[in-house]
C-alpha cells in the first residue's frame, strides 16, 4: 500500500474514532444526573413534591413560566453543546495534536458549558424570588441538597 493510501486511511480511522469519542463523552457526561434534573415539566408540582408546600396558584404559574423560558435556553444550550462536541471531533481528527483548532474547539466548549452553568443558576434564583421567605428556606435546603449529592 503506498504512503499516500496509508495516510489517507489513518486519517479516515483516526477521523472516526475522534467523532465516536466526542459523541460518547458528550452523551456519558454532559447529561445530567438524576439528583441534578431540572425541574421540568410542571415546575410548581415538582417543587409541591420535593417537599415544598402551600404554592398559590398565582405562585404555579409565575414557577411554570420560569420553567418553560429555562427549558427553552437549557435545550438552546445543550445543543450548542452537541454541536461544539462535534466541531472538537473534527479539530482532533485534522490536526491529531492539540494545535489552534482543537485548543479553540476546546475554548469554545468550555464557554458554553459554563452558559449553560449559568443559566441554571439564574432559572434557580429566579425560581427562589417567587416564594415566600418560608418556603425559600426549604427550598434553599433543597439546592444545598441537591448540589451536595454527588452524581451516580
Amino acid at each position: 500500500m503506498s504512503p499516500f493510501w496509508r495516510h489517507l486511511l489513518l486519517t479516515v480511522v483516526l477521523a472516526g474514532a475522534a467523532g465516536f469519542v466526542g459523541v460518547w463523552v458528550g452523551a456519558r457526561h454532559l447529561s445530567p444526573a438524576p439528583t441534578q434534573a431540572p425541574l421540568l415539566p410542571g415546575v410548581a408540582n415538582e417543587l409541591t413534591r420535593r417537599g415544598l408546600e402551600g404554592l398559590t396558584p398565582d405562585q404555579e404559574k409565575q414557577l411554570n413560566a420560569i420553567g418553560a423560558s429555562y427549558e427553552a435556553r437549557r435545550a438552546e444550550l445543550r445543543h450548542s453543546i452537541m454541536a461544539a462536541n462535534f466541531e472538537l471531533a473534527n479539530a482532533l481528527a485534522e490536526e491529531t495534536s492539540m494545535g489552534p483548532r482543537t485548543r479553540g474547539s476546546i475554548e469554545r466548549l468550555k464557554n458554553t458549558v459554563g452558559d449553560l452553568q449559568t443559566a441554571t443558576v439564574g432559572y434557580v434564583l429566579s425560581l427562589r424570588g417567587v416564594l415566600s421567605p418560608e418556603q425559600q428556606v426549604v427550598f434553599d435546603a433543597k439546592v444545598v441538597e441537591a448540589l451536595m449529592t454527588a452524581p451516580g
